[in-house]
């Protein structure tokens, strides 16, 4: 009794243990309250730092307490809170919330009461009403953070294969500002770049040199926000006027360039914007360009009559320009070549949680190999940008946006979240000269003409706020209208074979037709960590090596011919984790680690490393070595088939009534349904013995088809789909890869599921009929109708060693069509032995079956939103696809 008892509750315990929730939070020691922040230097705004430590309320409603900046990667909501006391001065001032970078979906309280929610991890800030406050006393900051991703409301969507992981929570820095009721809100720049002569009247020979000097005219748009003046007073001049003065200057160093130029006046008054707009004009101006990253002051300041300060602001910008000329990509009217890295945040002990040192050590990282652009797949810490205008590498950003199809990127919830990400990007980025391109997405569906309204829209959302160039990748190259609305033929090229990639770049070099360059927006390819097998392996360090190699050569070559090619981005600078774990990784130790990088995730060159700075630096790189590359094989399916073959012959051989009952089963079932009706045929040994059999063939089989597909991006991707980043996944990953445990754990499930499946039988009769068969009449049933799979008892042999596409689509035809006739024997024989009318009993089954897929189809629509994903992977037609 007590060991039944111990085997019941471990049963219980067992469960609960595996899938037990384990919250961890990342943190990053370097991050201090002291850290700089990315925001406008001014003399006049106090910051105070909220990061530390906070309480956090966990999805099992315990609490504890952890440090801010801080990043975590469970599914659920927690709430952070912290408590701090406002000096007595902020009563009469206004506070700002200042986050650069929280997310997933964020609700924000301040003293219990709502302030406002903001979707994705972009920066952003937010106002708290003055109402809200309690100077000189003590007050809490809440916010909810919500790391689960959905298909309608979340800003990225949810993940699918191969999509880089999404870390939620308070992961960068955090702050309040206090300023003034009367401040600076909004500030947009836009300049234009003039080259004139300095003697314009003198008549110059085209042998002689042009003596030019460069013109800035910066256009100037600033918002003078008023908020509720009662109890603020201003002190008036000798006069007694109480008017206020902004003015505009651009500095250089500490040398004004330009004067001080008036905004505009006006008189304070309570809930009242002002807009202002000016030119300012700078000669001889100094153009920021890589090699020599000259930046300028932009200063606003905002008087009293009296003279005193009131609101200041201080930006630091640089002039460039960025164009395309004859299909050639120019900065600053010089041609440039594209050597870039694409940079994925992500520290090994610390997620998404990155100080300005952990930064700036990648960005060098980068330029040491000769690097001199930097591509971003989601908004980066804001402090990257002002290290790159440092630095002099060139940004190229992009939205969250991977391989979705267009139903969802057009859906109203997600272009509107797409739109504010790029308008809070834009404002984050419009004085970084770095920043030269934004790109609007990856895998684009061209085949929708709907595309074409979100790439446009957003363009022209671009356009409007600077200067500077856009692109996206689409899924597939075709020929469209919507080229005409981006700088760039972008594509891309995953782990494809060589002259796949020159096909990719010649019809990417016709689409542009010497009017626009042509980037190769990413490539890269996984590498098994450890694997020196030589480049012949296609998983080796070598192989990924001479990826980089033979594709940077093609780019460089077309780029010297004068071709439209303008360079390229590997990817990536070192590994980062994935969203949902992905097949071949199984076997590894870390199972969701990209290894596309150039370095692992601890920054240890690979290989790779070395062969791109070789290539970047114009020094002379060597093939790698060929090698001698390991097959993949696995002999227990063989093995299995043959053992199953022999088991089988021997069986029919040594039990007289197993072979005769098989062979009715197979020629003569309704006489064999009938004998188990009047209970002529009520052995169970024999039924159990040709289940195992039957299991262990339908294992096999499925052991195989999944085997073969083991390199297939389809097969993972519909997996990633419906399963996403689940244990079951990861465990299916396992069984894919490893058929001997396959075997085992599919051969237990077939078992299992045909020995539940008489009690769903007698369910359904007994709703029909009181007299009910009995369960062993119900197995024999279901069992021997189908008896007919053991024609397929060595196939599997063959699905694994051919491992071609061909042969397994006949034997899946072949499958289906055994399961149809196994399906349609089962009703007939539950008609016989339970004595119901035929045709009723296939019409029950039959609409239970329609239905049971109609309830799943439905299900994985609404939640996975199955239907846009099939016509976006195969370009289905006429799919119910519903309007989102």
């Amino acid at each position: 009794m007590r060991a039944l008892q111990l085997f019941l509750s471990l049963s219980v315990l067992f469960p609960c243990l595996l899938f037990a929730q384990v919250y961890t939070f990342f943190e990053n020691a370097a991050t201090l309250p002291t850290a700089r922040c990315a925001y406008p230097a001014s003399k006049t705004r106090e910051i105070l730092p909220l990061a530390g430590k906070w309480t956090v309320r966990l999805p099992d409603g315990t609490t504890s307490e952890v440090g801010v900046p801080s990043a975590f990667e469970f599914a659920g909501k927690v709430t952070y809170e912290k408590t701090f006391l406002l000096p007595k001065h902020f009563g009469s001032s206004l506070l700002t919330l200042v986050s650069e970078g929280m997310g997933n979906r964020c609700e924000i309280f301040f003293n219990d009461q709502f302030v406002g929610t903001h979707v994705g991890h972009s920066p952003f800030k937010m106002d708290i009403p003055a109402e809200m406050l309690r100077p000189d006393g003590e007050n809490k900051l809440s916010i909810v953070c919500d790391s689960r991703l959905n298909m309608r409301t979340s800003f990225p969507l949810r993940s699918q294969a191969f999509d880089k992981k999404v870390y939620a929570g308070l992961f960068r820095n955090l702050y309040l500002v206090r300023s003034a009721p009367i401040r600076f809100s909004e500030v947009a720049v836009r300049y234009a770049v003039r080259d004139t002569l300095l003697s314009p009247n003198l008549t110059l020979r085209r042998t002689e040199p042009v003596d030019t000097q460069v013109v800035v005219h910066v256009s100037l748009a600033v918002s003078i926000k008023q908020f509720n003046l009662r109890g603020f007073q201003l002190t008036p001049d000798s006069l007694g006027r109480t008017t206020l003065r902004a003015t505009a200057q651009l500095f250089l160093d500490t040398l004004p360039v330009t004067p001080s130029t008036e905004l505009g006046q006006f008189e304070a008054e309570s809930n009242r914007v002002h807009r202002y707009e000016t030119t300012l004009q700078v000669l001889g101006a100094a153009l920021w360009q890589p090699n020599a990253p000259v930046r300028y002051r932009l200063k606003l300041v905002l008087r009293t009559a009296a003279g005193d300060t009131l609101d200041d602001l201080e930006y630091r910008l640089g002039f460039r320009t960025v164009q395309n000329r004859a299909g050639a990509l120019t900065l600053n009217h010089k041609p440039i070549f594209l050597k870039g890295i694409h940079l994925a945040e992500e520290l090994p002990q610390a997620a998404s949680v990155m100080s300005e040192q952990d930064i700036l050590r990648d960005l060098l990282l980068a330029r040491s190999t000769g690097a001199n652009a930097i591509r971003f797949t989601d908004i980066p810490h804001p402090l990257t940008f002002e290290l790159c205008d440092s630095l002099g590498l060139l940004v190229f950003l992009e939205l969250p946006v991977r391989n979705l199809p267009t139903p969802l990127l057009t859906q109203s919830s997600f272009f509107q979240q797409a739109e504010l990400a790029l308008q809070e990007t834009l404002s984050l980025t419009q004085f970084h000269p770095s920043v030269i391109g934004y790109g609007l997405g990856e895998g684009l569906d061209l085949r929708d003409a709907r595309t074409e309204q979100y790439v446009q829209t957003l363009t022209n959302l671009v356009k409007a706020a600077t200067g500077s160039l856009v692109y996206f990748a689409p899924k597939t190259l075709l020929s469209h209208t919507v080229w005409q609305h981006i700088d760039f033929i972008a594509f891309t090229d995953y782990g494809t074979s060589f002259e796949h990639f020159k096909q990719l770049g010649e019809t990417a070099k016709s689409l542009a037709s010497a009017e626009k360059p042509v980037l190769l927006l990413s490539y890269g390819v996984l590498a098994q960590p450890d694997n020196h097998n030589g480049y012949s392996d296609p998983r080796s360090l070598e192989h990924q090596a001479k990826f980089l190699l033979d594709r940077f050569r093609w780019l460089e070559d077309e780029h010297t011919r004068r071709s439209a090619v303008c360079g390229g981005f590997v990817h990536t600078l070192y590994d980062y984790h994935l969203a949902i774990a992905p097949i071949l990784q199984a076997s590894e130790r870390d199972k969701d680690l990209a290894t596309f990088g150039l370095c692992t995730l601890q920054r240890e060159k690979k290989s790779s490393f070395q062969m791109l700075t070789t290539l970047y630096l114009g020094e002379r790189a060597f093939n790698p070595p060929v090698g001698n590359p390991q097959t993949d094989f696995s002999p227990v399916l063989i093995l299995v088939s043959v053992f199953l073959t022999a088991f089988f012959v021997y069986v029919l051989n040594g039990n007289k009534r197993f072979q005769e009952t098989l062979q009715r089963a197979l020629v003569r079932p309704v006489n064999l349904f009938m004998d188990i009706r009047d209970q002529r045929l009520y052995a169970a040994f024999d039924p159990l013995l040709m289940l195992t059999l039957l299991s262990l063939i339908w294992a096999s089989l499925l052991a195989a088809f999944l085997y073969s597909l083991r390199y297939s991006e389809g097969l993972d991707f519909w997996l990633s789909h419906f399963f996403g980043a689940s244990r079951f996944k990861e465990w299916l990953n396992v069984l894919i890869i490893n058929p001997h445990l396959a075997l085992l754990a599919f051969s237990v499930a077939f078992f299992v599921l045909i020995l539940l499946l008489p009690l769903l039988v007698r369910l359904f009769i007994t709703l029909r009929h009181r007299h009910c068969p009995t369960y062993l009449q119900l197995l024999n049933v279901c069992i021997w109708s189908w008896a007919q799979w053991v024609v397929l008892i060595f196939a599997a042999a063959f699905i694994e060693r051919l491992e071609n596409r061909e042969f397994n689509y006949v034997m899946l035809l072949l499958s289906l069509f055994l399961f149809l006739i196994s399906v349609g024997r089962l009703l007939r024989g539950v008609s016989v032995v339970a004595e119901l009318n035929r045709f009723g009993v296939s019409l029950v089954g039959i609409l239970f079956i329609v239905l049971s897929l109609g309830a799943l189809v439905y299900w994985t629509e609404s939640s996975n939103h199955t239907f846009a994903y099939l016509q976006y992977q195969y370009g289905l037609k006429n799919l119910p696809i519903q309007p989102y």
